[in-house]
């Protein structure tokens, strides 16, 4: 009985709109019901003032001491009118110092102490925080830097190591869109770059983590228990609010694509299992290891996009000896139309569930468009391949949950962001919004576009 009235579409298509209505209202009330700073995005770095050190400035942490002399020029940067950040630049005759003391049971092979001499520093704050340390700490004068013209302020290197700053703290990352969680007065986070040691990071919680090229150490504060930040509820609530919104993202296609005919059924090709395995891993691991050649080496977009397009050579060839068609794979105009429309719709409702507020504007460039070349490129191996290989050989599901779930562990094991429970779960929503349209439409060109436009939305439209 089930299966016949699933069987129809239209039956089909008003399932697929209540489950959607479902999880677009589970989504608003996890939001709407959230603290007053969940989701908080759009930071907006503005620096519009410039101080000089007039005294030499120190601050001491628990296992990190960092000293600065005069001269040195102190950027702060502001968000809604409040210091979120101070970048700290010491003139080069006179660079300042750090100071690392760690407990003997936790530094292993590290000396008792570390100092260094530093280049700059970057220090994550509250706005608290940078009154009382930097206005008044001691004899410390901060003297307003007029002559420095906007010319000659680096605004734009200030906002991309901020950046870099908030990447150590614990952020959640919905489909693309980062959200910045502000950190609290007991937030503790320090960029340094020794002439000596190169880039530190020094984070300090219930948990200190310090990081650097030639040493990493983590290990549980003695003193502190609870979890300043980020409050224990987010985590939580963050999941659920992204699980909502891959449901109303998957229940839109189903919607959308409700007209089309029954999904095909269990189908077992006749595929040898060593080489079909075998090509189907060598797929995943070329896929990881040009994602982190592509993370740490940064190409060019149409040298990824070359190297996205030689693995497809091979399944051009493969293709050509079993004599597949095109629309094997899914190129073809079958599910097209309707394909892109769920692409374009499903793309604007995670960019608008995503980033927590209206976009004011877009900005292009036109290196874009390399960027989603290699993208659908991308696409074309890990669904075209790999997934309709799996789900011919296996079953349609599983050949979507298998690479959808796989491609999302590559994602966060060789992307830029921390390694964690939320950027996972976010990586999966968007593989399996992708890998669904692509199960749905049958059309691997729409799935591609998806793709593409979830990743380059973020970096297109402006909040």
């Amino acid at each position: 009985m089930l299966n016949n009235l699933l069987s129809n579409p239209v039956t089909r298509t008003f399932f697929a709109l209540v489950f959607a209505i479902v999880a677009v209202l589970g989504s608003f009330f996890t939001y709407v019901t959230a603290p007053e700073d969940f989701g908080n995005t759009s930071v907006q770095f503005d620096v519009d003032s410039i101080y000089y050190f007039a005294d030499s400035w120190k601050v001491a942490y628990d296992y990190a001491e960092i000293t600065f002399f005069s001269g040195t020029l102190v950027i702060p940067a502001y968000h809604h009118g409040r210091v979120v950040a101070v970048l700290l630049i010491p003139p080069a005759e006179q660079p300042g110092t750090i100071r690392l003391s760690f407990p003997s049971e936790h530094r292993g092979d590290l000396p008792e102490k570390i100092d260094d001499n530093l280049e700059q520093g970057l220090i994550v704050l509250d706005h608290a925080d940078y009154t009382k340390i930097l206005r008044d700490s001691g004899d410390t004068i901060l003297l307003r830097a007029d002559e420095v013209t906007e010319a000659e302020m680096p605004s734009h290197y200030l906002a991309r190591q901020l950046e870099h700053g908030y990447n150590l703290l614990t952020s959640y990352d919905i489909f693309g869109y980062t959200n910045w969680l502000l950190p609290t007065p007991q937030t503790v986070l320090l960029r340094l770059w020794g002439q000596r040691l190169g880039m530190v990071t020094y984070y300090e919680d219930a948990r200190v983590i310090v990081r650097a090229p030639d040493f990493s150490l983590n290990f549980k504060h003695p003193e502190i228990d609870d979890l300043f930040y980020p409050p224990e509820s987010y985590r939580g609530r963050a999941i659920v609010y992204m699980i909502f919104l891959a449901m109303a993202a998957v229940s839109l296609i189903a919607f959308i694509a409700g007209g089309l005919e029954v999904r095909e059924k269990e189908v077992k090709g006749r595929y040898n299992v060593l080489q079909t395995s075998a090509a189907l891993v060598g797929a995943l691991v070329y896929a990881a290891a040009l994602t982190a050649f592509n993370h740490f080496f940064q190409p060019s977009p149409y040298a990824a996009a070359a190297l996205w397009l030689l693995p497809l050579m091979g399944v051009i060839i493969w293709a050509r000896k079993d004599r597949l068609e095109l629309n094997f794979f899914g190129i073809s105009t079958r599910g097209l139309g309707t394909g892109l429309i769920a692409a374009v719709s499903v793309c604007i409702f995670i960019a608008l569930g995503s980033a927590f507020s209206l976009p004011v504007g877009l900005k292009f460039n036109y290196m874009l468009l390399p960027m989603g070349l290699a993208i659908l490129l991308r696409e074309a191996l890990i669904r075209g391949f790999c997934q309709r290989v799996i789900s011919h050989w296996l079953h349609p599901l599983a050949g979507l949950f298998i690479v959808s779930g796989a491609w999302a562990v590559i994602a966060v094991l060789t992307g830029p962001g921390t390694i964690g429970i939320l950027p996972l779960v976010s990586a999966l929503g968007m593989s399996l919004v992708v890998g669904y349209l692509y199960y749905c439409s049958k059309n691997l060109i729409a799935a591609c576009v998806l793709a593409a436009l979830l990743e380059l939305a973020p970096m297109i439209i402006k909040f």
